[in-house]
């Protein structure tokens, strides 16, 4: 018994050593157009958020998977992480911070920090917008943990009042618009209600995260594309009508294909080689005439 034990362990740990080995491996660099690498960037090889089914490989001989993920856990609160932008276009502070405790509960998916923001009872608009990408690719899968308390229908389960929206910007921050418009679309953990629009919320009759989350939940985004110098924005707006316990964001992962610098679509074929010459067949040996006597005359 204890042998058969031993070997359903082992065979157990092989299995595990074989997803992990079979993950994905990200890029511990980012690579900009010329070709230089970009430390600023946070790069990693690191776990993600939630379980996900192996990404499907990058197509072909020029383009490799590389990826991002920011936990917030190396800054000390309120701060946020170097080139992420908070701001309120509606309402005064508090902004989106970094926090370490506090409600909703947990404070964070992976301790101890994450990415917070209140739910006011008067109109608001909160924005947390990401760094900017300095690389561009296509596939892009976007990956994040939050847990969310905002002020919700207690009688409708499709309706919101305060909400939370994911957008997406493709000029560098100038302008956004939200994931859904742009071509993306959630294979997890996508928006649950509609805010309602009869109580002067700034987005008023759109798709929304919005009452209680229960704790952290994962969300899994697809796009198509994303240009250098894109950025991602979570933003909570509320009404006047009540408030919430805020919003968390957690352990952001963003994978791409990017092109390979200086890699060639076409591989430069290899000469043929020359074909060897045929040795000649050495000549067949002459057959030896057969020697037929002649008879002698009788004298």
């Amino acid at each position: 018994m204890l042998r058969r034990m031993r070997n359903v362990f082992c065979i157990r740990l092989l299995i595990t050593a074989g997803i992990v080995a079979s993950g994905l491996i990200v890029s511990a660099h980012a690579t900009t157009e010329d070709g230089s690498e970009d430390d600023a960037w946070g790069w990693v090889d690191g776990l993600f958020p939630c379980a996900t089914p192996r990404p499907t490989p990058c197509p072909g001989r020029c383009s490799q998977k590389v990826g991002l993920t920011e936990n917030f856990d190396g800054v000390v609160p309120p701060i946020l992480p170097p080139d992420w932008l908070a701001t309120n276009a509606l309402g005064s502070p508090p902004l989106w911070v970094t926090s370490n405790s506090g409600l909703p509960v947990p404070p964070s998916e992976s301790p101890p920090n994450a990415a917070f923001v209140d739910d006011p009872g008067v109109v608001s608009d909160k924005r947390l917008d990401s760094l900017h990408f300095s690389v561009s690719g296509t596939g892009v899968q976007l990956i994040f943990d939050h847990n969310f308390n905002l002020q919700a229908s207690d009688v409708d389960p499709n309706v919101g009042f305060d909400g939370g929206v994911l957008e997406i910007s493709f000029d560098g921050g100038n302008t956004f618009q939200d994931i859904l418009a742009v071509g993306g679309s959630f294979s997890f953990g996508g928006y649950n209600r509609t805010i309602s629009t009869d109580r002067g919320s700034p987005i008023a009759g759109r798709q929304a995260w919005s009452g209680n989350s229960g704790g952290f939940i994962c969300t899994i985004v697809h796009l198509p594309f994303l240009p250098p110098g894109g950025r991602f924005r979570w933003r909570m707006a509320s009404d006047n009508s009540g408030s919430g316990e805020g919003w968390r964001v957690d352990t952001v992962a963003v994978t791409m294909c990017a092109r390979i610098p200086g890699c060639s679509p076409t591989p430069h074929p290899r000469p043929t080689p020359a074909p060897r010459p045929v040795p000649a067949a050495p000549p067949s040996p002459r057959a030896t005439p057969a020697f037929t006597p002649v008879p002698r005359p009788s004298p």
